[in-house]
């Protein structure tokens, strides 16, 4: 596997963080800062491959990062939601590809 897609992810990932980070969604923002470091010290193809997997992992089920939505009071943060939204899609298939 090249050094390409893991750049990208890292890239991705970190996009997608800082994000999570301006919006106050630290618990999403920690757990895929995990997810960088443990691609960049991943030593080889299978273990990138599981750190993808993880990754991916928060994608499905019940308190998903699918399932966040920013808030601003009762009304739904238009711009911010929309950033998350691009960001996420860029970061699925950027892990997908590591796959």
């Amino acid at each position: 596997m090249t050094e390409v897609p893991v750049s990208r992810a890292v890239a991705n990932l970190s996009a997608l963080v800082e994000v999570l980070r301006i919006v106050g969604e630290d618990r999403y923002a920690t757990f895929f800062d995990g997810i960088i470091a443990d691609l960049l010290r991943a030593g080889g193809p299978e273990e990138v491959r599981e750190v993808a997997a993880r990754g991916l992992a928060a994608f499905g089920g019940m308190n998903s990062v699918n399932d966040l939505v920013v808030m601003d009071g009762s009304v739904p943060d238009i711009e911010n939601n929309r950033a998350i939204d691009e960001r996420r899609e860029a970061v699925y298939d950027a892990l997908t590809h590591l796959i």
